[in-house]
């Protein structure tokens, strides 16, 4: 049961920390407060910020909240959901400071929060001994 809190923390912790971030990309003002201009796009794929930021809100901040939520109604498959998001938010933070070409100290925390995410969710399926979600399998 204490597991779940600590997967939720996690979940929360991500999804507002993407929805903010979501938030800085979409909103030139915003960015420009805080120093963020679009020179960081010049080695990157993007000409904006757009496709950077809704990523950041529906796949990091919505998957997180979705994933919490599953964790919350005890889904037996939720371990696997939460190694999903982590490698999902490691994989980014990846290749964000690739396109960027810079690592700052944000870029760690939540790198460390992702693998996180993915060990402990590791774990809970080894120790829950977690049916694999959809697998040929079980039908």
């Amino acid at each position: 049961m204490m597991m779940r809190w600590v997967f939720l923390f996690f979940n929360l912790l991500m999804g507002f920390g993407a929805s903010s971030g979501s938030f800085l990309a979409l909103n030139a003002g915003a960015r420009e407060a805080v120093g963020i201009d679009s020179s960081m796009l010049v080695n990157s794929p993007f000409t904006s910020f757009l496709i950077p930021g809704l990523f950041l809100l529906l796949v990091l901040g919505g998957g997180n909240f979705l994933v919490g939520f599953l964790t919350l109604k005890k889904l037996p498959e939720f371990p696997y959901y939460q190694c999903l998001v982590g490698a999902i938010l490691f994989s980014w933070i990846i290749i964000q400071c690739v396109m960027i070409w810079d690592i700052v100290a944000l870029h760690v925390i939540f790198f460390c929060v992702g693998v996180i995410q993915f060990t402990l969710g590791i774990w809970a399926i080894r120790k829950q001994h977690s049916p694999v979600p959809f697998s040929a399998h079980q039908n």
